[in-house]
């Protein structure tokens, strides 16, 4: 609680007057003793603890009731958020979640989630903290602490604008600890703004049990978060597949794969119009959408046989979620498809060799080259969009290692297989542990259906990867995200949490006849290897599709990126959905799509997150104007009521007895 007129509180000791008084009052009377007094005095010391009892009890109400006066007058605040009891904090940190489905917006005001909440935030801060607290900002783009001078500049300030990013809560929280440990804060309040997107908090994430043990362990921490969990009502979300010129004899067309997709629940047909836009001539077709979504293979587009290089992008009608209504895309001559599997296993590279040989696309060519480890020096590094590296896994500091992270970092993906040699190196936070091997194959128990490399197919259909056996298993050791995992809870597939576009995986068998079906069934792992290279090729050749992010863009100069169409911040260039150039390179950066999943945390995931630790939620909605910082003067006003009726009660003379008339 704070107020709005503290000098006020100094006039505080004003509510002794009604006890200075009484005694004022005791002392200036002049005593006369008086036999018939003194016998009355002496028959009323029966009486004498009750009669002290009412006298202290009104005196009592009467403190009160000037307390509670002075209070009123002093504007004291309050809230669900920042009513707490014990006092002002010396840091308060504000984990902000700035992920595009924040972006969410009340159409009839156009106030999205993170609007909604900073300035309610940034008000409460200010009514009841102030510049009393040091104030720290960490957001999700850029994960860095942000010293501000006052609450207000949460509302203005860069970094808490827009961005089609996705949002890593785990790294959030872990950014928090990190500066709470380093800078030792002292009592610290930590404020989480989000919108409870399941892919942004990642509950299976075995981050959270360090986290939780890590904060537990902090004296004075008070962990509060401000959720907007609403979801959109009737949302349509749309993204680009695939994009391909393809040019023949007598004319030239782009083949676009789209989806559009809506809640699982809507089942009713809806038309809906589609406008294409590239290189600013737009086209607007409707189709019709009879169930939760709809996909368009190979929509041929067509354009000026002259036309080699371009952008462009598709869009829905506006809703009330502005940021997956649009998604961009571009093109240009396609890149090989080139893949590097580092194994000295014949056995084990042929399959794999063969499988990403083989064209998943008749549009794109494909090439697949096997080298020995003592070779790994040959990868073509820049042209490259998957490595397989079935090898010991390299030392962090050794210059093959450093190749494998700057490969990562430029967007391209790492499959790692396990070796029969014994290796305590590790990569990305994981490592290979030991080999076991089965009497009888064990099946996969659960996967990952929705996203990455075992996801359903476009058609909704699921990869048979139920059907997958392992008689041989490598463990998987370390933090990171399961996407598939063996009966008995054993992990299969696993993919590195390491920041950044690129993908890591680590799959604990080998496609052999000897430790896995993978080879023999063929389909999951060709869709698995397929899924993994075209994630890759999306930084290959002069026009690439990427994620937005931090690093979207390289750790150069920004400021050499030029935008299309609207302008922002060299900073924020990156984060920004759009189309982007420099020199002979064209991006088009767009939103993570697992920001399109609507699922949120509910209470009983968010105390199993938190548990044991000092939290508190607020559930909120851009719909409210309420302010999460109220004045409480009324209830002071109502102590004061109260006080003065149990006074008043107090004072009232004890009922007497009717006399009786004697008769005559």
């Amino acid at each position: 609680m704070t107020f709005l007129a503290p000098a006020l509180l100094f006039a505080l000791p004003l509510a002794l007057l009604p006890v200075i008084i009484h005694l004022i009052h005791l002392y200036r009377r002049r005593q006369v003793k008086w036999a018939a007094m003194m016998f009355l005095q002496m028959a009323q010391r029966m009486n004498k603890g009750l009669s002290r009892l009412r006298q202290i009890l009104i005196l009592a109400f009467r403190v009160l009731a000037v307390a509670a006066i002075l209070f009123v007058i002093t504007r004291p605040m309050a809230g669900g958020l920042l009513g707490l009891t014990g006092g002002v904090p010396d840091t308060v940190i504000v984990l902000l979640d700035r992920s595009a489905s924040m972006e969410q917006q009340n159409l009839a005001t156009g106030t999205s989630k993170r609007t909604a909440g900073i300035a309610k935030l940034s008000q409460a801060l200010r009514d009841t903290v102030g510049t009393r607290s040091k104030l720290v900002l960490i957001e999700n783009a850029h994960l860095q602490p942000q010293l501000l001078e006052k609450p207000e500049s949460l509302i203005d300030l860069p970094l808490t604008g827009p961005t089609d990013t996705t949002a890593d809560v785990p790294a959030l929280l872990q950014g928090a600890l990190d500066y709470i440990t380093t800078n030792q804060t002292g009592r610290t309040d930590v404020w989480v703004l989000s919108d409870l997107r399941q892919s942004d908090w990642d509950a299976g994430s075995g981050r959270w049990q360090a986290l939780r043990s890590a904060f537990a362990t902090l004296k004075g921490l008070r962990l509060h978060l401000l959720s907007y969990a609403q979801p959109a009502a009737q949302n349509l979300a749309v993204s680009v597949q695939r994009v391909v010129r393809n040019e023949t004899a007598g004319k030239a067309e782009l083949l676009l794969d789209l989806r559009v997709t809506r809640d699982a629940s809507s089942r009713e047909p809806l038309e809906l119009p589609l406008r294409f836009v590239i290189n600013d001539v737009s086209t607007t077709i409707k189709v019709e959408m009879k169930d939760s979504q709809l996909v368009l293979q190979g929509h041929a587009i067509p354009i000026d046989k002259a036309t080699k290089r371009g952008s462009g992008r598709v869009e829905l009608p506006a809703d009330a979620s502005p940021s997956d209504n649009v998604y961009h895309f571009v093109f240009d001559e396609p890149a090989v498809l080139q893949s590097v599997i580092v194994s000295d296993d014949e056995a084990e590279a042929g399959p794999l060799q063969a499988a990403l040989e083989a064209a998943a696309d008749p549009t794109l060519k494909y090439a697949a080259t096997v080298l020995s480890p003592a070779r790994a020096a040959e990868i073509a590094w820049d042209d490259v969009a998957l490595i397989i590296w079935h090898a010991p896994l390299p030392k962090a500091d050794d210059l093959i290692g450093k190749q494998l992270t700057h490969h990562l970092s430029s967007g391209r993906s790492l499959l790692f297989l396990p070796t029969d040699a014994a290796n305590a190196e590790a990569f990305g936070g994981l490592h290979w542990g030991a080999w076991s091997s089965e009497s009888k194959p064990a099946s996969v128990e659960w996967w990952r259906n929705d996203t990455g490399l075992l996801a359903n197919t476009r058609s909704g259909t699921a990869l048979p990867v139920g059907d997958l056996e392992v008689s041989r298993r490598c463990e998987i050791l370390g933090e990171g995200t399961p996407l598939a995992r063996l009966t008995g809870n054993l992990p299969l597939l696993m993919r590195a949490d390491i920041p950044g576009d690129g993908n890591a995986w680590f799959l604990g068998t080998l496609p052999g006849s000897g430790s896995s079906s993978l080879a023999r069934d063929g389909v999951v792992m060709f869709a698995m290897l397929h899924r993994a290279l075209n994630e890759g090729a999306r930084s290959l050749g002069k026009a690439q599709q990427r994620e937005a992010g931090a690093t979207a863009l390289g750790s150069g100069d920004l400021s050499a990126w030029k935008r299309y169409g609207q302008t922002v911040l060299s900073s924020e260039q990156p984060l920004r959905a759009g189309i982007v150039e420099n020199g002979d390179r064209l991006v088009a950066l767009n939103r993570p799509l697992r920001e399109d999943q609507p699922e949120a945390l509910g209470k009983a995931a968010l105390a199993e997150l938190f548990a044991g630790l000092d939290y508190h939620v607020i559930e909120d909605q851009v719909e409210n104007d309420a302010s999460l910082a109220s004045e409480i003067w009324r209830t002071f006003l109502f102590v004061m009521a109260l006080a003065l009726l149990g006074e008043a009660l107090l004072c009232m003379p004890a009922k007497r007895d009717p006399q009786v008339s004697p008769a005559r």
